[in-house]
Formats: structure tokens, C-alpha cells, sequence
């Protein structure tokens, strides 16, 4: 993994040990991702609240899709199969739910706590195949210490 990557993970899991709210927590991880990438057009946690995924906090355009089923959508997808999915060419893609016109791909990491899903983190591109191995590998470390830091504020 490229350093720029495993400095961002370094600069969230500070920053968050410093939270003491979800909302916090979560909006502090977004702001960082976010600002990692020029390329990261929409950046956001869904949270999973009983059967829905509920949008948490987010940086990009509106989203009319602030509660996704299980099984709908790329988002629903990644919640339900407990696994990350890239998407290179959404328009390519009978899942995707569109969101902006503009997006291209997109890449969804479960936050898992044991084997039980409990969000996610989702990034939408302007730039088809955006999102690369280290990208993955990234933004799934970064689930991990979200959801260890959530569950030292239980």
C-alpha cells in the first residue's frame, strides 16, 4: 500500500480516538477520506438500522437514497453479502442506484463487527475505475478502527 494510504489511516485512527458520538466519529473518518481524493465525488457512511441502511453523515451532492433495503442497490449488496464491492462502470452495473448522473463507479467496504454488518462506507467516482487494490485495502482498515472506536463509545 502507497504511503498516502496508510497515512490517511494513521491521521483517522487519531482523530477519532478523540470522538465521543457515532455522528462524530463518522463525520470526522469522511472528512478525511474525502479530502484524500479529487476523485471522490460523493463519500459516505450508511448505517444499518434493523433492516435498512440509513444515510449517515456524508460530503457530496444530496442523495434522495438516505434508506437503501438489504439487497437493493450496490450498498444494499455489500451490507447483505458482508463483502466489498468495486464497481468500475456503473452504468454497466443492474444494481447501481443513481444518485448523481455524473457517477462513473464505486466502491462500498462493509463495517463489520465479527460477522455481523453494521454499515459501510461508500465513495462514488466521476472517473470510471476509479478505485484500485490499495484503495480497498485502505478504506477496509479504516471500516475496522470505525468500528472499534464504536464499540469503545458502548
Amino acid at each position: 500500500m502507497e504511503d498516502a494510504h496508510r497515512k490517511l489511516i494513521d491521521k483517522i485512527k487519531e482523530a477519532i480516538a478523540q470522538k465521543n458520538s457515532e455522528h462524530d466519529v463518522l463525520q470526522t473518518a469522511v472528512e478525511f477520506i474525502d479530502s484524500f481524493s479529487d476523485h471522490y465525488n460523493w463519500t459516505g457512511f450508511y448505517m444499518l438500522r434493523g433492516e435498512i441502511l440509513e444515510v449517515g453523515p456524508y460530503i457530496g451532492p444530496e442523495t434522495s437514497h438516505t434508506k437503501i433495503e438489504l439487497n437493493n442497490g450496490i450498498c444494499g449488496a455489500a451490507a447483505s453479502q458482508k463483502k466489498t464491492i468495486i464497481v468500475d462502470d456503473v452504468n454497466a452495473d443492474p444494481r447501481f442506484l443513481a444518485c448523481s448522473l455524473t457517477t462513473r463507479s464505486e466502491i462500498v467496504v462493509p463495517l463489520m463487527d465479527g460477522k455481523k454488518c453494521i454499515g459501510e462506507i461508500d465513495i462514488d467516482s466521476n472517473t470510471p475505475a476509479n478505485f484500485t487494490a490499495d484503495d480497498k485495502t485502505m478504506l477496509q482498515e479504516i471500516a475496522v478502527l470505525v468500528v472499534k472506536r464504536l464499540n469503545e463509545l458502548k
